[in-house]
This record gives C-alpha cells, sequence and structure tokens, in this order.
C-alpha cells in the first residue's frame, strides 16, 4: 500500500496506460480522478475498476487544453478529494504527417493536447500542491520518440521531447516545496486503439509485437509496466528522483531500431 490515503487525478485515463496507472495506484491505496474528453464505456469500466479496489473514483470530463476547461477539473477533483497528492499526465492526441504536410491546425491540435496540457496540468498542480504545504508528485507521460525520429513523428516527438525538457525546470523552480517532477518515456506497448473499425493508434494490436525482434527484453511493454514506473515515482520509493525521465521500454533505445 504505497499511496495510502494518497488523491490522485491521472488524464486520459479511461482506458490504456491512464487506466493501468489509475488501477495500480488504487491497489495501493490511492483514490483516484478519472479525466478524458468522452465518458464512454471504457470510462465507465475503469471506475468500476478503481472501486471493486475499495478506492474511490471520481470522474471530470474535460478538454485539458483549454485552460478553463482544466481550471473546473482541478476545481471539481479537490471538492471530491480535499486536495491533491499526485498528478500523471498522461493524455495523447496524434496527427502523424511527413514534415512538409504539417498544417499549423495539426500543430495546434496535438501540441494543445500533448505539450499545453500537460504544462497547464502541472503548472495547476503545483500551484494547489504548494499551497496545502503537503508536496506531492507529478508525472508526465512521454515517450521514446523523445530521442529518436520516426518519419511523420515531428510534432509527436517535439511534444514527447519538451517533457523531458519542462520537468527539469519544474525540479528546479520547485525547489523547497516538496515537489517532485519527472518523466516516464515508454517504448512500444500495447495499449490504445481507435473505435472499431479504425486504424490502430500508437499502441493497437501487433504494434509492439512487430518491434519484438528489436526488444532485448523480448516482448513489447504493457500499460502495467508503465504504472510500475509512476508507483516508484509517485511513492516514498521515488523520494531522491526529480527532474529526470525514466525510460521503460524493454531495452529498445538501447539495442537495434527497427527498419522504417
Amino acid at each position: 500500500m504505497l499511496l495510502e490515503g494518497k488523491k490522485a487525478l491521472v488524464t486520459g485515463s479511461r482506458r490504456g496506460i491512464g487506466r493501468g496507472i489509475a488501477t495500480l495506484f488504487a491497489d495501493h491505496g490511492a483514490d483516484i480522478g478519472i479525466n478524458d474528453v468522452e465518458r464512454d464505456e471504457a470510462a465507465e469500466d475503469t471506475l468500476e475498476m478503481i472501486g471493486d479496489r475499495g478506492r474511490r473514483a471520481t470522474w471530470h470530463q474535460a478538454d485539458i487544453s483549454k485552460r478553463d476547461e482544466v481550471e473546473r477539473m482541478f476545481d471539481e477533483f479537490n471538492q471530491a478529494h480535499g486536495g491533491i497528492d499526485i498528478l500523471v499526465n498522461n493524455a495523447v492526441a496524434t496527427r502523424d504527417k511527413p514534415f512538409l504536410e504539417i498544417e499549423e491546425e495539426d500543430w495546434d491540435f496535438e501540441t494543445g493536447v500533448a505539450l499545453k496540457a500537460y504544462f497547464m496540468c502541472s503548472q495547476r498542480a503545483a500551484r494547489d500542491m504548494a499551497a496545502r504545504e503537503r508536496g506531492g508528485r507529478i508525472v508526465c507521460i512521454s515517450s521514446v520518440h523523445a530521442f529518436r525520429a520516426w518519419p511523420g513523428d515531428t510534432i509527436y516527438g517535439i511534444c514527447k521531447a519538451g517533457l523531458v525538457r519542462m520537468v527539469k525546470s519544474m525540479a528546479l523552480d520547485l525547489k523547497g516545496r516538496n515537489i517532485n517532477a519527472n518523466c516516464i518515456a515508454p517504448g512500444y506497448i500495447d495499449s490504445r486503439l481507435l473505435p472499431p473499425g479504425q486504424e490502430p493508434l500508437r499502441g493497437g494490436p501487433g504494434y509492439a509485437d512487430n518491434a519484438k525482434p528489436w526488444i532485448p527484453c523480448d516482448r513489447g511493454g504493457t500499460p502495467e509496466d508503465i504504472a510500475k514506473a509512476a508507483l516508484f515515482l509517485c511513492s516514498d520509493l521515488g523520494d531522491y528522483v526529480n527532474g529526470e525521465c525514466i525510460t521503460v521500454d524493454g531495452g529498445f533505445l538501447v539495442g537495434g531500431t527497427p527498419e522504417d
């Protein structure tokens, strides 16, 4: 029970990596705020999973690329839980295109969710944590795309690299407030899917299996693999880790790379 009594908000958590983090945190004693842009069957399943673990789960529907919705989400979370101890920024939006085909609207859409929103949520969480004088933990889900380029991943890679840099400034500027800020960079993870009938997003079926020959651990990752790293960073076990990025990729980046 590494998070007994803690209150954690996880963005983009109705399924995939976010769900894995939320449910593992609940296993370890935390009450959870679930956020996403829509409340569907997957969201209901996640809320039920947390309730089944004996923890409180609250729903916070919001488009976190918009400041007013971020503020409303945190107000609702604080009212429901009495304050925030942990924020995990996990929401994602992708529009992979070759560099010469990227439109301004593509840039604004993806950076709005995958970078700007992480900044706004982190800032609000840190302000609330500082005001309560109890400290806290902030984790941003980055990616191996922060460290290596793939065709068509310009915006996504920039966002994920930006998060690695952002937590370093957060760690420094929040000195003395007992608020640790860190990143996790997942590799190939079987996690997220678009609605049935559409092409798989990063993390769709077979996504990690296709990369298996280049992963020293000889398997694709799971949401639980990322959740375990988040649990470490958000518990007392990670007290002395601050401003860092933990790569959880089964050794992918240290070995070979798949043919593009």
